[in-house]
């Protein structure tokens, strides 16, 4: 499970009173998160181009995972401190520390730039999990407009 669909689910799922608590591994590296939709498009983009080159997609900003926790529970309006267990299962000893790309190329060449930057990022997932718990038929779960 990637990280920020496990946080973006648990956060929807305490909201809900369905859970207390999420467990996760270290809070500190850092990450380029991007919104799909967006970076399909980049590649629908690649694929218009006349001669077939590398391009990198990403935001360029650095965003770690405490920070995406943060941003969720906020706009959940949960204390995240409260809710959120370190777990040493999910410790990865040998994971980077900070991947941020570099998407000036498909910038100039494609005219493809990212609009959704993280912390909108989050609040779209949120939103979305909540949503769904919604739609599996708990009517008092107030779901914000997306």
């Amino acid at each position: 499970t990637f990280v920020t669909r496990k946080v973006s689910r648990a956060v929807a799922r305490i909201q809900a009173g369905l859970e207390d608590y999420l467990y996760l591994g270290d809070l500190d590296p850092s990450r380029d998160w991007g919104y799909a939709p967006e970076y399909v498009e980049g590649m629908w983009r690649m694929l218009q181009a006349d001669e077939p080159q590398d391009y990198v997609l990403a935001t360029g900003t650095s965003f770690s995972v405490r920070d995406f926790v943060i941003a969720a529970f906020d706009h959940a309006g949960l204390d995240w401190e409260k809710h959120v267990r370190h777990d040493e299962r999910y410790a990865r000893p040998t994971q980077t520390a900070t991947l941020v790309g570099d998407a000036s190329k498909a910038a100039e060449q494609l005219g493809w730039k990212p609009k959704v930057m993280p912390r909108r990022l989050v609040q779209i997932m949120v939103d979305a999990d909540i949503a769904a718990l919604e739609r599996e038929g708990r009517p008092w779960i107030d779901v914000p407009e997306l």
